[in-house]
């Protein structure tokens, strides 16, 4: 059963596995956002996903909307986990706070991924291009999200429904748009670096500069989509991440 408090949610444990793989979810989005996922990965991989407070069975724990809040708690979670070799994905704000968890892991001696997947947003060291979003009036602000069609229209023009979710989309917004960067050595582990073909929430250019962040490989993807090309390219994104898993 699940506690209050768990990060880290389990949808495929497999008693011979050898790998996990760790799913950071994007901004309005929830930890089972992969549950689809667990049915399509290789069979000695595990899957646990990320669930952030104030989501689904932590509904009604407090949000959080900064990254080192987010990386504080994940660290302090995160012990139990470090049995096995694992592999970091996550995608928009899921890939800034796996980029930040990965570095606080660093900085207390604790064993890195073996890969890091990024996936649908700009190297962190790039400034913020576009006006932040996170304050604005409501109707402005649900203008602005329409641009990222990752929200359900029913859902969008339902007013009871976004009184519900707008809440958690303000506050995974602000995550990424007070989101501040410090220089540190690059990662040692390799990265690989997703993005959509039809992506205009960011400049596609921007993506390439995750070479920076690491002394190790470093891929990239772009594949067909929008900034949810991990729902219109699922089978490409799916075969992607096994590869690594293999």
């Amino acid at each position: 059963m699940l506690k209050h408090n768990d990060w880290f949610i389990p949808f495929k444990q497999e008693k011979n596995s050898y790998i996990r793989l760790f799913c950071f979810h994007y901004g309005g989005g929830s930890a089972s956002t992969f549950r689809e996922w667990s049915k399509d990965l290789i069979d000695y991989a595990e899957l646990i996903a990320i669930q952030l407070p104030g989501r689904e069975e932590r509904f009604n724990e407090p949000l959080l909307n900064n990254v080192s809040q987010i990386v504080d708690n994940l660290c302090l979670n995160f012990n139990n986990h470090l049995d096995k070799p694992f592999i970091f994905f996550g995608h928009s704000i899921g890939a800034l706070i796996a980029f930040e968890f990965v570095r606080a892991l660093r900085r207390k001696g604790i064993s890195q991924p073996q890969y890091l997947i990024v996936s649908g947003t700009k190297a962190p060291q790039i400034p913020l291009k576009k006006p932040p979003i996170h304050a604005l009036p409501d109707l402005k602000f649900i203008e602005e999200l329409k641009k990222y069609n990752g929200i359900p229209n029913f859902i969008i023009e339902d007013e009871d429904l976004m009184s519900i979710f707008s809440p958690i989309i303000r506050a995974d917004f602000c995550i990424s748009e007070t989101y501040s960067y410090y220089s540190e050595p690059p990662l040692t582990c390799p990265i690989i670096a997703l993005g959509g073909l039809n992506d205009d929430t960011f400049d596609s250019q921007d993506l390439l500069k995750w070479k920076e962040q690491t002394t190790d490989s470093f891929e990239h993807y772009f594949l067909p989509g929008d900034h949810f090309f991990i729902k219109a390219s699922y089978k490409e994104v799916i075969k992607i991440v096994s590869q690594v898993l293999i």
